[in-house]
Order: C-alpha cells, then structure tokens, then sequence
C-alpha cells in the first residue's frame, strides 16, 4: 500500500473515532432534541421537512452516529430544535473543515510523488557531454539505430584507440602545463568550432574568412572543390549537423620545436545531400541522418589551431596509430 493510501486510511479512522466521541457527548448534552429532520411521514422539501424522514436524535433512528449527523449540522435551529443546535452546528463546521484539510493534504501529497517519479532517471541526459558511448545517447529510445535495427554506436573505435587516448590525455595534461594552448577544454571546444562553421560554409559555397580555421594547403584544395561544383551547377547540402563535446576524442599528440599538432576522433551525424542548379536532389538524401567517425588533424599555425586533414579510419596514419606504433 502506497504512503498517501495509508495516510488517507489513518486519517479517515481517526476522525471517524473523534466522530464517535462528539456524538456521544453531543448526545448527552442535547438528548433526543431535534426531533426528526422533517418527521418520518413527510415526502417533501418543506415545513421543515427533507425526502421523508431521515430522523435525528437519539429516539428516532438517526442518520449519523447516535445523534451527530454529516449533513447539515452547521445550518441551524430549522434542522435542529433547541438551544443545542448552535454548538453543534460550529462544532460540525470544523470537523468538516479539519476532514477537507486532511484530505487535501493527503493528495497533494500523492500527486508530489508522482510527480518526483516522473522526473527521476534512470539513465542519463542522452545527449550529455560526458556520453560515453560516442553518439551521445544513453536512453534507449533515442539511441540511432540502423536499417536492422541495431544500435550505432563508436563503441568499437573506443576500444581500438583506448591504449592511443589514454597515453594522449596524459601527454596532453602534461604539455598544457606549460602551453596553455594544449588545454583540453580548450581544444574540444576549437574543434567543434570548427566542424560547424566547416558545414555552413561547405553548403553556402563560400570559404571567406577561411584562414581562421583551416590550414593553408586544405583551404585552397576546398576552395578548388567547390569551384568545381559551381561549374557543375552542383551544391552539396550540409543540415543539422551535431557535434558534442563528449563526441571528441584525441588519439594523438605531437610538439617539438618546429611542429605543433594533434588528432582527433569525432563521432558526428548531420544530413547530407547533393541538388542541381534546379534544386533536384541528385545524390543523397534529405530526410536520411548519417552517423559516421572521422579523424580530423589540427596544427598550430599562424597562433591558432586550424584544420589541417581528415582522414578516414583506414588511412595509414589512423591504422599506424591504432597500432601504437605512430611516431
């Protein structure tokens, strides 16, 4: 039995003893006065009388408990003969009061626990940083599945990198004791600015301001791709891309006196697709989300961390590093 059942059962008892105990000493105190509430022979609402005889007091069998009745008793002398009547009637008016409190008290009482039953989790927020399956969900209802329906997940790719992120957020901390610039939170951030002003400017076709986040040999191989696709009356559409923080992962570090630079691991998902100049969709769809992994490589140039390649997860460099043999 839930708490609020219980609390309701102990209540009713209770007041139904106090009940008991007034009526009794209402009934000392006022006898068989009040006669009957409109006589055991009347039909009618009127004169004093109320659907045929629902008798009062102690001589004429009473409805309520020997005397003390649960309607009306605070409605005055018509219904109660005698000087009794006015106690009797207060006294009715704060037993009802003290019932309605009681019970009110008892459901709200049960509507806060449903209510702190709905909001309790027992998983986490599916789309938290922290994340630990790469994809950022941990509810299962809305955890990505694919066409089989199993769950997509860069579970896999954790746990063939795990020995390449464990050595690089180690060396991380220890470079970010000296370079702020290699600071973690830092880097996470730089990159996700990065994969989202990439995919904006991708589908706008427009690469301006581009020296802020790429290097110089990826900026000009993306301005000829795109250059090429205009010649073509191609546009490849970029939407809602995602990113998390807890997306990224970093498999590799590297710093000397002439090179600064670090890979990363994202698992990301947007929709993707080509249209002609007509704005027909040739390749791609734009209902379809795509969830994949890329390794994406920064360099520190020009005082900042731009974009340097992506590389695939069977490229030699990723293979190597997998491998732990990366130098």
């Amino acid at each position: 039995m839930k708490k609020w059942t219980k609390r309701i059962s102990i209540a009713i008892t209770t007041l139904m003893l106090f009940a008991s105990q007034a009526a009794v000493a209402l009934a000392r105190a006022g006898g068989g006065k009040g006669g009957s509430i409109g006589g055991s022979s009347g039909r009618s609402f009127s004169g004093g009388s109320f659907s045929g005889g629902l008798s009062g007091g102690s001589s004429s069998g009473s409805f309520g408990f020997g005397g003390f009745h649960f309607f009306p008793f605070f409605w005055g002398s018509p219904f109660y003969g005698g000087g009794g009547s006015a106690f009797g009637g207060f006294f009715s008016l704060i037993f009802l009061l003290i019932i309605a409190f009681l019970i009110l008290k008892a459901l709200r009482s049960r509507s806060s626990w449903r209510k702190g039953r709905g909001q309790s989790k027992s998983f986490g927020d599916p789309y938290t940083p922290s994340s630990s399956n790469g994809w950022g969900a941990s509810d299962d209802s809305l955890t990505p599945v694919d066409i089989t329906g199993r769950p997509i997940t860069n579970e896999r790719n954790l746990q063939r990198f795990g020995k390449a992120i464990q050595f690089t957020r180690e060396n991380m901390k220890y470079y970010a004791e000296t370079f702020p610039r290699w600071d973690r939170e830092l880097l996470v951030g730089r990159v996700r600015q990065v994969y989202f002003w990439l995919q904006d400017a991708w589908t706008r076709q427009d690469l301006s301001g581009g020296e802020e986040y790429l290097s110089s040999s990826l900026l000009m191989k993306y301005r000829t791709d795109l250059a090429n696709m205009r010649n073509r009356g191609e546009r490849n559409v970029i939407k809602e891309p995602v990113l998390h923080q807890g997306d990224v992962e970093f498999i590799h570090s590297h710093l000397d006196e002439s090179s600064q630079h670090f890979i990363t691991m994202i698992s990301a998902s947007l929709i993707d697709y080509t249209v002609d100049a007509s704005g027909k969709i040739i390749a791609g769809e734009d209902d379809n989300r795509l969830y994949f992994t890329e390794f994406w490589e920064f360099a520190w140039e020009r005082e900042q961390w731009v974009l340097s390649a992506i590389y695939q997860e069977d490229a030699m460099e990723i293979t190597r590093i997998a491998r732990g043999d990366e130098s």
